[in-house]
Formats: C-alpha cells, structure tokens, sequence
C-alpha cells in the first residue's frame, strides 16, 4: 500500500474509534516519513504543555502510540521557539517506550512498529487512561488487561511526563516510567529518544557538559556510568544543544534512574531491533553522511536507554531521563579603534568560559545610535566591515553588540 493509502486506511480505522493493524510498513524510516507522522497531521494537532523553555506534546490518539512524545523549544528558549528537541514537533510518534516483561517474554511497545511475534502495541491495551498533570505534564497509564485483579499477574504501566523549572538554568523534561502490580514478573524499560537540533534530525553527541570547541561523536556507541550527554546540531555553527541524563547532573529533579546503558544509535535501525538486544556498530555515521544509517532524508541519529531489570516489590519498578537545557557560555567582544579606510571597524568575539575566539557568528556595528555594518566572524573570531563613511562616523566611539544563541550568549564591547 503506497503512502496515501496507509494514511486514508488509518485515519478511516481511528474514526472507526479501531486500532490500526499490528503490520509493520516495510521500513521504520518508511513509517516515520510517510505512515504515522502523516495520518497525525491528517486528523488532529495535539495540544502542547510545558514552560517558556520547552513545550511538550504527547500523543492521545489511539492508534498512533499513545503516550509517545515530542520536544520543541520555547519563546524563552536562547535558540529561539519551535526547534525540534525531539523529533516530531506537534506530532509526536518516535520517541517512546518499550516495557519488557522478561518472564513472559512479551515486550509492550509505545509504538505502531512491531517487529516480532512477541511484541504488543500498548495501544492494543483496552484501558488506559491520560490525566494532565497542571499546564506542565501529563500522566499516561496502562492497565494489563489479560490478567484478573487479585490472580497474582496483573500490572500496571505509568509514565509521567513533565516539565520543570521556569529559566534556561533550571528547565528540564522528565520522562519516568513505573511498573506496579501484583506480579512477581521481571521487567526492565527501555527508552528509543529520536533527537533532534532544530532541523537538524542527525544532531552530535557529546559525553558531559557541551564544548562547542570539543570534538563530538558522529558513530553509533555504547556509554555506560556517564553523567550526562550533550546534543547539537551538526553544522559549522551550531546554535542549539541540550543535554540527556545519565547517572546526573545534580541539578535535574528528580535524579534520574542511572542506566544500565546509553547507546548513540541510527534510529531507523534501533526503531527496527528487538527490545533490549540492540548493538551498536561503530561504523555506522548517525549524523554526518547517514553511511549505513538507512534515512531517506540524510542522518538519523537517537539515544537509546537501557535501564536494569527488576521486579516490582512494594513500591514499584521505577526508570527515569530527562531532557535538560544548556546555560549558552558567556561572551565578550574586544573593539579595535575606527579607521578612516576599509575595514573601518572591527571586534573579536571570544567564549569567556574556554577562553577561546568564535568563529561564524554576526557582529554589528553602531555609531551615535545607527547601525553602520554588520560581519561574520572569521576563524579568528574577528569581524570587520564598513569603509572611510562608517570609519568617520566611528572616529567618536562606536559599539560592536553580538545577538546570542543556543551555544553563545549575546554581548557588547564599546570603544
């Protein structure tokens, strides 16, 4: 079936109030490009929550994976509002969870795609139940509906999501899922995360805080202990990165679940494995050329937690991540003196947390309340313009101001 039939047999089976049929397309980029993401948009926007920092939405249509969820950010965000954290926008689909009852062997999937018998969509669950938590979260539960209250086996699944914080120093996304019942079941969760930068669907990842000068991971790899990742977009001047849990940072509330796991990873493939048994290659690139990576529209790269196995005991089996913003790094701007010729004007713009220039980034130049010029910087973090008008003008004294974005904080430098 070509895409518009995929789309028209959806939309006519979730007006139906029916759940589409397990049958997987023939790729999970296929789905993620055409099936899913397009009868969304064909049927409804779904409202989004959050703060100034992130603006979350989370899926309520039965049949489109229930719970699953996408990050955008805010008009306060330093990078500007609307850019994809997680991929989706206001349609979320494929970013989800994966509870494996290890016992039974059945894996329950927040998503469409089912890639083995032992698979179940938890949007075949009979009941379930979505609960806004204020203006910041919403609270999805499923109940297992092939067990009888009191037999010892049935569980339940809830997942929070929720933001917190109200600045770029404090905004975080929590995603945590809990496992109760009476089973004495062995369950472990699993977390599929399609990052995300703006437009950028192959973002780079870093291990720790963000280094805008450091060299980033471009190849799937497995990271276990690590505080945290970092997220960017993958250009010569990226303007937005964020940060995923880990075994930290101390700020995020809730700690987060250390994993038993990280893995960086090509989504289409990872979307398509088997719960739990993903391996990455390091010869797969996620997020410059795509090689080995099967996306039709360039590099797909993911996170992908693996939390350990346990059972539910009294209080629960408990996994918890969470999306996290970056503070942008300080900035200055050094003004040299105005000349009465070409360039007229000049400043170098340099990150104060490292010490070091910046290169790619626009400067501009004002005198006695009118702009004069504006200039990128070069590889020396310099930009100049203008020629002997903007130089008589600046003779008197002139400012060089830089905006700021996601990576860098904006700043002034006067002469």
């Amino acid at each position: 079936m070509n895409r518009t039939g995929l789309l028209c047999a959806a939309a006519a089976l979730l007006l139906a109030g029916a759940t589409p049929a397990q049958a997987a397309p023939d790729s999970p980029a296929q789905w993620k490009a055409g099936t899913q993401a397009a009868a969304a948009r064909a049927l409804a926007a779904v409202p989004s929550f959050g703060n100034g920092v992130f603006r979350v939405v989370v899926q309520r249509t039965q049949g489109l994976g229930v719970g699953s969820f996408s990050v955008r950010t805010g008009p306060d965000h330093p990078a500007g509002a609307g850019r994809d954290v997680l991929f989706g926008g206001d349609v979320p689909g494929t970013s989800f969870m994966t509870v494996r009852d290890l016992t039974s062997g059945v894996d329950y999937l927040q998503s469409q795609y089912l890639t083995t018998a032992t698979e179940v969509a938890l949007d075949s669950v009979r009941y379930w139940t979505q609960t806004p938590l204020g203006t910041t979260g919403m609270r999805t539960r499923w109940f297992d509906s092939t067990s009888t209250p009191g037999d010892g086996a049935s569980f339940e699944i809830d997942q929070q999501v929720v933001v917190h914080g109200t600045t770029v120093a404090d905004s975080s996304v929590e995603v945590t899922t809990t496992v109760t019942g009476e089973t004495t079941d062995t369950f472990q969760v699993q977390y599929l995360w399609d990052t995300a930068a703006g437009a950028d669907d192959g973002p780079v990842l870093q291990t720790g805080a963000y280094n805008p000068f450091a060299t980033s991971e471009t190849r799937e790899l497995t990271l276990s202990g690590v505080d945290s990742v970092a997220l960017a977009d993958n250009t010569a001047g990226p303007t937005l990165s964020y940060g995923l849990t880990g075994t930290g940072p101390a700020r995020i509330t809730p700690p987060p679940t250390p994993p038993q796991s990280i893995q960086f990873v090509c989504w289409p493939r990872a979307a398509g494995a088997a719960p739990g048994r993903y391996r990455t290659d390091p010869t797969i690139d996620v997020a410059t050329t795509g090689s080995g990576c099967p996306a039709p529209a360039g590099p797909d790269s993911a996170v992908q937690y693996l939390f350990a196995p346990g059972t539910i005991g009294t209080s629960g089996l408990r996994a918890s991540a969470s999306v996290f913003s970056n503070v942008p790094d300080p900035t200055s701007i050094s003004v040299a003196p105005a000349r009465l010729g070409s360039p007229a004007v000049s400043g170098t713009l340099t990150d104060t947390r490292f010490g070091r220039t910046v290169p790619g980034r626009m400067l501009t130049f004002t005198a006695g309340g009118r702009t004069l010029c504006s200039a990128t910087t070069n590889t020396s973090g310099v930009a100049s313009c203008g020629g002997l008008t903007e130089g008589l003008a600046a003779l008197l004294g002139y400012s060089a101001s830089y905006a700021g974005d996601g990576i860098w904080a904006g700043s002034t430098g006067k002469r």
